[in-house]
This record gives structure tokens, C-alpha cells and sequence, in this order.
């Protein structure tokens, strides 16, 4: 299945119809029958007005994966002194019936949020679709359009252990083909395809676009490895015991590009995959939100996006560990 995005903006009392309409038109077409249709409305929904009583406004993001659909709410307002309370019913620091969080944590598949006095809170939803198989791999990303345009140059995808991160080369339409182009054959490929084949394959396939920056991750849990494949400033980051960035080669993917090389790291249940495009600092730094790691990867992709991005690009996080 085709992974989509959406970024909603909750400014507005208006805002929160146009966010609900906007997530059950996409759903509909990603497969989401009529019960899980019904809970969307009301998670929607509860969001965006979160968004609005409590964070004074923020992004509310529609991501499509492999099987599933989640909704990421961000905000950065004053946070939460206590999560567990916030979560009860009954509880409200507004003067409302206080059920939002307990009926979102209720009619979600998945969920999980971090919020800290004065850091802003994330809130995330995930459902799975109709027949779709368990899987093991966690993940979670965040995509955000260079400002002014309508598309972004940046595209990313899942299939089975494996995930791709593109960022076309600028911006605008021309970006956004050459990263679907890359999403298109990287959802078509043969998974018994070594990494670096699947390199040269998408190196042809976007000879004929105007080429980006790509890595590919594949993770082993059975054999305690990862293996990445990278051409061009997509960084890729170990999180764990030790934290350590990962070898990309130098290039442009459809345009030029050296020698291709795939690299084995270890890996084990504690450690996160972190992918970003060149619109994230790569100076990012999980060691000021104490418990981050341990959460669900959209929480982690929501918070590193929302404060290590920069607005001179599209920008793209993509956090994944296996359960």
C-alpha cells in the first residue's frame, strides 16, 4: 500500500470540520470501512479541538502506511503537569467534560502521547485498516512542505522491514516527481533484492527526473542487524546505549553517483532508526525530553519535527523500531 500524508493546520474553530473531512476523505480511499470510518470522526475531531482548548493551536497530521492509518496532533503550548489525570475522564483544565484523551485512547488501535510542562504536547492515534496482517515494525514520519508550495519534494515508504526516505532535489513539482518515482519502484521491488541492486535500479528509474538524495533501511531483528543504503544528505541515526550516524555515499540518485555500498550496524529491540531529509538539523538531540525514546516512533518523529525543523526545505522524519 501507497504511504500518504496530510498536514492539517488548527487555528481555528473552522479548522477542526475542514481536519475531519479532509482525514475521512482519505481514508475512504485507503480502504477504512464504515466502524472504522465512525471512530475517526470522533478521534478527528477530539483531536483538533485538543488542539485549539489546550495547545492554543498546532498541526494535526494524517499518515498511510502499510495496513494502518495513525493521527498525529502537535502542539506547542503548555504542556501537562500530569499525564496520568489528564487522562482520566472527568478530568479538565478547561471547564469541559474532560473525556477527550480517555475516548481517543479508547477508540485507537494504538495511542500514545509526551507532553512536559512547557515543551507542548503530541498525540498519537493509530487504527489498523480492514485485513490488515500484524506486523512487528513500529514506525511513525512526518512530512512537511517548503513554505509556499503546494506538494512536497520529499516522499518516503514502507514494505515489510524495509523503508525508504527520498528527498527529490529542491523543491516544488519537479521534487515530488522524483520522489514518487522513487516511492513507485521501491513498492514495486523484489524484497530478495539486495540493497545496493535496489540502489541502482532507482538510480536508473530517475535518470529521467530531476534525481535526490535517498537512503534505504532494512531492519533484521533475527540476525541483531540493520542494513542501510544511502546516496546523497539523507542522515540516517542509530539511537540506543550509544547513539552513531550512518554511512551514505556521495551523489545525486538518477544524476550521478559514486559507489554504491550497503552497511551493516547492530541493532536490537532498545535501539530507534531515525531517517531525515535535509529540512531536519542534524544536530538533533533527544536527551532534553527524558522518556522520549521509549515512546511509540510518531510521538518521536512529531517532537523531533516540530523542534528541529527548518523552514528553507521540505522536511521529513521517519522513526522506526521493531516491538
Amino acid at each position: 500500500m501507497n504511504s500518504a500524508s496530510l498536514c492539517l493546520l488548527v487555528h481555528d474553530p473552522a479548522h477542526v470540520d475542514a481536519a475531519r473531512r479532509a482525514i475521512i476523505r482519505e481514508a475512504v480511499q485507503a480502504g477504512a470501512d464504515e466502524a472504522l470510518q465512525g471512530r475517526l470522526v470522533v478521534v478527528a475531531q477530539e483531536l483538533a479541538f485538543n488542539l485549539l482548548r489546550h495547545g492554543g493551536g498546532g498541526e494535526l497530521y494524517y499518515q498511510q502506511g502499510d495496513g494502518d492509518l495513525a493521527l498525529l496532533a502537535v502542539d506547542r503550548g503548555p504542556g501537562m503537569a500530569d499525564v496520568n489525570r489528564c487522562l482520566s475522564d472527568h478530568y479538565s483544565t478547561t471547564g469541559t467534560l474532560g473525556v477527550g484523551l480517555g475516548a481517543i485512547r479508547r477508540m485507537s488501535d494504538r495511542f500514545d502521547l509526551f507532553s512536559r510542562p512547557g515543551q507542548g504536547t503530541v498525540v498519537f492515534a493509530g487504527f489498523n485498516l480492514p485485513g490488515a496482517a500484524p506486523r512487528s515494525l513500529q514506525y511513525g514520519a512526518v512530512c512537511s512542505v517548503y513554505p509556499g508550495e503546494s506538494v512536497a519534494g520529499d516522499g518516503w515508504a514502507i514494505k515489510g522491514e524495509r523503508i525508504l526516505l527520498c528527498d527529490g532535489l529542491g523543491h516544488g513539482p519537479n521534487a515530488y516527481q522524483a520522489s514518487q518515482r522513487a516511492r513507485e519502484v521501491f513498492l514495486a521491488h523484489d524484497a530478495r533484492v539486495p540493497l545496493d541492486t535496489l540502489m541502482e535500479q532507482l538510480h536508473r528509474a530517475l535518470s529521467a527526473t530531476r534525481g535526490g538524495a535517498l537512503a534505504i533501511a532494512e531492519l533484521k531483528p533475527a540476525a541483531g542487524q540493520v542494513l542501510y543504503c544511502g546516496v546523497g544528505n539523507i542522515a540516517g541515526l542509530l539511537h540506543g546505549e550509544k547513539t552513531r550516524s550512518m554511512v551514505s555515499c556521495n551523489g545525486t540518485v538518477g544524476y550521478r553517483v559514486g559507489r554504491i555500498n550497503t552497511y551493516s550496524y547492530p541493532w536490537d529491540r532498545q535501539t530507534l532508526l531515525i531517517m531525515t531529509s535535509d529540512g531536519i538539523n542534524t544536530r538533533l538531540d533527544l536527551a532534553p525530553y527524558p522518556g522520549l525514546s521509549s515512546r511509540h516512533p510518531a510521538v518521536i518523529a512529531g517532537i523531533v519535527h516540530r523542534d528541529f525543523r527548518r523552514l528553507n526545505d521540505d522536511a521529513t522524519v521517519l522513526v522506526a523500531r521493531i516491538e
